[in-house]
């Protein structure tokens, strides 16, 4: 079962930052800005992979066993937060990147099957708008975990007879 990351990373940052500014997924082509100055871009940089697959096994009578096949994957977000007042946008900031690092983390996210790892530290990025005017922005990066699972049935038998007889003497060989 895959996870919304950027669902969860969104309304993490609507609950917390506060004033609440406009959240969008991603720096996408052909999708406008929302009509404020004040926003909070989320980007999915990178997912990476821990580990090798982890395996259970359980059994479903008659006969057949269900095997869940997981795998541990680190998400990489990066969150954008844009404005015209510098110090509310840094505060946004480290608010974020403070929170990232706390247990109101971990129970937030333990909703999504999330487990935030850590958070950077927060990074000054101004950039020029298409008015050749500056935008404060400031990014912080947060670390999350997650496990992807699929389960499948498998047929398997419940019990067995076993016989052991002499097979030459049962069934000599043909010559």
């Amino acid at each position: 079962m895959a996870t919304d990351v950027l669902g969860a990373v969104y309304q993490f940052c609507d609950q917390y930052l506060d004033p609440a500014p406009n959240i969008v997924r991603g720096w996408q082509n052909r999708a406008a800005l929302p009509a404020s100055s004040s926003l909070v871009i989320l980007t999915l940089l990178d997912t990476i992979r821990h580990g090798t697959n982890a395996r259970s096994w359980n059994m479903t009578p008659p006969a057949g066993i269900k095997t869940t096949v997981s795998m541990l994957t680190e998400y990489v977000v990066q969150v954008d937060i844009c404005g015209l007042d510098e110090e509310i946008v840094n505060q946004q900031a480290a608010l974020l990147m403070m929170l990232g690092r706390d247990p109101l983390a971990v129970e937030f996210f333990n909703a999504f099957n999330l487990q935030p790892l850590y958070a950077d530290d927060v990074k000054p990025l101004p950039f020029a708008n298409e008015l050749d005017q500056w935008v404060t922005r400031y990014a912080v990066t947060l670390h999350l975990a997650g496990w992807t699972s699929l389960t499948v049935d498998q047929d398997a038998f419940s019990n067995v007879n076993v016989t052991i007889e002499n097979v030459d003497v049962h069934h000599p060989p043909q010559e």
